[in-house]
């Protein structure tokens, strides 16, 4: 018996037919976002027992146990009580959970007035970057990057600071790239990061996205 193979111990004890349907649920579970592996254990009236998970250090469990709950009573018509799923979490080798992603922009003007509203994602928690000010056609770009860097320093606590040194726009094989430099301020001084980014379907997304390139390498270690 001890050299019996995991799967084939598991079809040993219940129908080889009934144990590929619960690889199937357990793959199923594996897609899940943020779960990096899934064991079903079986009662022996071959209903589900105990979930086993192991997911991401920075994933919500709650939100985990949601989501195996809704699969399962989706997609396989089981309804399964949340106290028997047991999730355990790990740390990334390749963690890159404080890097910040964009979630929207809303950009309203008047003739005299400007608002520029940016939000950023991180861990499911958005951090807002507002700036009102006259309506200067010509300094958007900067007025948004400033609003951008405001989303940034909120994710931060106010520990780091940043200013926008310039913005140019470089013309590649046709297409037309936004390169930002802003500079890192903290109490041991000045730091320059540059970011790029291609175009977006609206190019004040792409100002956001061109300072997330430059600033996510950097907050990574924060």
């Amino acid at each position: 018996m001890n050299n019996i193979p995991v799967k084939d111990f598991r079809n040993f004890i219940i129908s080889p037919r009934f144990a590929s349907k619960m690889e199937e649920i357990e793959k199923s579970i594996n897609k899940l976002n943020g779960v990096l592996f899934c064991k079903i254990v079986l009662a022996e009236n071959q209903e589900i027992r105990e979930i086993h998970i192991i997911t991401k250090d920075y994933c919500n469990p709650k939100k985990i146990s949601r989501d195996i709950e809704s699969l399962l009573i989706a997609q396989y018509n089981i309804e399964i009580d949340y106290r028997k799923i047991s999730i355990a979490q790990v740390r990334d080798e390749k963690d890159y959970s404080n890097r910040l992603k964009f979630s929207d922009i809303t950009v309203s003007s008047t003739d005299e007035h400007l608002q520029v509203v940016v939000k950023l994602e991180n861990k499911e928690k958005l951090f807002e970057g507002k700036i009102d000010c006259a309506n200067w056609n010509k300094n958007r770009e900067y007025i948004i990057a400033r609003a951008t860097l405001d989303a940034i320093t909120s994710f931060l606590n106010g520990k780091i600071f940043f200013q926008v040194d310039e913005i140019r726009k470089l013309r590649m094989d046709g297409k037309e790239i936004v390169l930002i430099s802003i500079n890192l301020i903290t109490s041991q001084g000045k730091e320059n990061l540059v970011g790029a980014a291609l175009p977006a379907d609206d190019p004040n997304k792409t100002v956001v996205h061109s300072i997330l390139k430059a600033v996510n390498r950097r907050i990574l270690f924060k």
